[in-house]
């Protein structure tokens, strides 16, 4: 079971990271206005699909996720004040080297560091993930000897 489970979520993934790829490369040659307008299609998405889980986390009948959520929830609102800060900061500084926007420099390695810690996030789903199938096959084998 454990299997099937863990196949379509990963199924998922690869598909959001595909979309994530693309919409990257995609960006870069967008005009300005549609590149706008693009974020403010994520940041919708963003919002739908936090609602989402967080229905899902209401039926959830493990403690363990339960706990995990609320941190999560913790590091999404600490990650949103410092870049909330950080984005205050960077406007009120003055242009520097002719066109080039202060904060662009750090915007870019803000990214670069998301997208490490997202796939620190995907170690560790595959860590627990290894666990839970480690963990099936434990009580299928301890049912099998009963």
């Amino acid at each position: 079971m454990a299997h099937e489970i863990l196949s379509v979520k990963m199924y998922e993934l690869d598909k959001k990271l595909e979309q994530t790829h693309s919409r990257i490369q995609l960006a870069e040659s967008m005009d300005t206005e549609r590149l706008h307008q693009q974020i403010q299609n994520l940041w919708q998405e963003c919002q739908e699909s936090r609602i989402t889980l967080e229905n899902r986390l209401r039926h959830s009948k493990t403690d363990c996720v339960m706990k995990l959520a609320g941190v999560y929830d913790q590091v999404e609102a600490a990650v949103g004040k410092v870049l909330e800060e950080e984005n205050i900061k960077l406007k009120n500084k003055e242009p520097i080297f002719g066109n080039v926007l202060p904060g662009t420099e750090e915007k870019i390695l803000t990214a670069e560091y998301a997208l490490d810690f997202a796939m620190q996030a995907v170690n560790r789903a595959l860590l627990v993930s290894l666990e839970a199938i480690e963990a099936q096959r434990l009580e299928e084998k301890k049912e099998a000897e009963e």
